[in-house]
């Protein structure tokens, strides 16, 4: 095995970073797309034949850093007769604004945002030096020598990291500990599914000093980000019990999970432990609002993630499972609208949002939030706030200013 077949197999178990070698074969490049292509439209060189294309066109003389119209990057550098793709990674956390200004650019639906979501929250955050020093090293050790340029020169000092010594407990009581710890465990998915923040924080926190007493935690990085893990699991089973639905769950858990890889010390995690667990019980506490029936809960957030799309009382009848005449007459008791109130004010309110935090033009707005006739929108924005998109947009900036 040579140093490209073992850097494919250390690489990704090291750092996250994803390798793809590419030789002539044809599949590598298409399980590539199979993976990593979010949308072939937006994506184009993220298919197998753009990647194809792309490699026809350069001479391999460069380490090539490539950007999508979705902010994800690669970089490819040619190894004697083959190819290397580094990545997809970002360089960034995920910011719910941000995204949705950045697929409403691109045209994308609105209810692409929570697969999207997932998506990019399964990518290693990396920085683009690093992965260009990475590259860097694939060369030095193959060919032995550099290209001539790069695409893109980014020089970042390499940050100094201490290892982490271990720590190990000289006294362990294995039954009291092992005992009280999955008695706090099922405290803390009590608190969780009540959305009780400050509590469920404050058990986390004693699960955590109880761990200090266990002989196999130490503090390496890679413990602490296990012992997160373990939360994690905990808190979306507490979720689950709370009624909130596997893809509002899922889109938490990953975003939250991406940023604990990515953290460098035990206090980063620790803070991250803290915003994930009040993040659930926020939206735990949300989706409880209003003391809603179950059907009527289910109708809301199938509602808030698929605004984007043509959505009827009748399609939200199929999903509670009861007559179509019970559903309309709960759904208007309890939220005090109807189903074409109800989403036209969520659809408003998205596009709102991105009226305050973007310079997007209406018309792109508009199709993002489900409404493909611009000025049908503009008539329904103005019914549900009582201004034209244009006139939102302007108050907004003058009290900015």
């Amino acid at each position: 095995m040579d140093f490209i077949d073992h850097a494919k197999i250390m690489i990704p178990e090291l750092i996250g970073l994803p390798v793809t070698i590419w030789s002539g074969d044809p599949r590598p490049l298409e399980e590539f797309e199979k993976r990593f292509c979010f949308l072939p439209e937006v994506q184009a060189l993220y298919t197998a034949d753009g990647f194809l294309s792309f490699f026809e066109r350069k001479d391999g003389s460069h380490i090539y850093v490539i950007s999508d119209a979705l902010d994800t990057r690669t970089a490819a550098v040619k190894i004697e007769e083959q190819w290397v793709i580094l990545g997809p990674y970002v360089t960034s956390d995920w910011q719910d604004t941000s995204a949705k200004v950045l697929l409403a650019g691109c045209g994308v639906k609105d209810e692409y945002f929570l697969p999207f979501k997932q998506y990019r929250c399964g990518l290693p955050i990396l920085e683009q030096g690093f992965v260009i020093r990475t590259a860097v090293l694939l060369l030095k050790n193959t060919v032995g020598n550099l290209p001539p340029r790069e695409l893109e020169m980014i020089q970042l000092a390499a940050k100094n990291e201490e290892e982490a010594g271990s720590r190990v407990s000289e006294q362990y009581d294995e039954i009291e500990l092992v005992n009280r710890r999955y008695a706090i465990e099922n405290q803390i998915i009590e608190a969780v599914r009540q959305g009780k923040t400050t509590e469920a924080i404050e058990l986390e926190r004693e699960m955590f000093q109880l761990a200090k007493g266990l002989r196999f935690v130490t503090n390496d990085m890679k413990d602490q980000i296990a012992g997160a893990a373990i939360l994690r699991v905990l808190v979306r089973h507490a979720a689950l019990r709370a009624g909130l639905m596997p893809v509002i769950i899922d889109s938490l858990s990953q975003e939250f999970a991406q940023k604990m890889h990515r953290a460098s010390d035990e206090q980063q995690i620790r803070e991250l432990v803290e915003q994930y667990i009040a993040s659930f019980c926020y939206a735990i506490r949300a989706n409880q609002k209003g003391s809603y029936s179950i059907y009527v809960k289910r109708a809301v957030q199938y509602i808030e993630t698929h605004l984007s799309q043509p959505v009827s009382a009748d399609t939200l009848c199929q999903l509670s499972g009861i007559s179509r005449k019970h559903f309309v007459q709960l759904f208007s008791r309890e939220t005090g609208r109807t189903v074409k109130q109800y989403v036209a004010q969520a659809r408003c309110a998205r596009a709102a949002e991105l009226l305050e935090n973007s310079q997007l033009p209406v018309q792109e707005i508009s199709s993002y939030v489900g409404y493909e006739d611009n000025n049908y929108f503009t008539k329904v924005y103005k019914s549900v706030m009582g201004m034209s998109p244009q006139e939102y947009r302007k108050m907004k900036n003058f009290y900015e200013i």
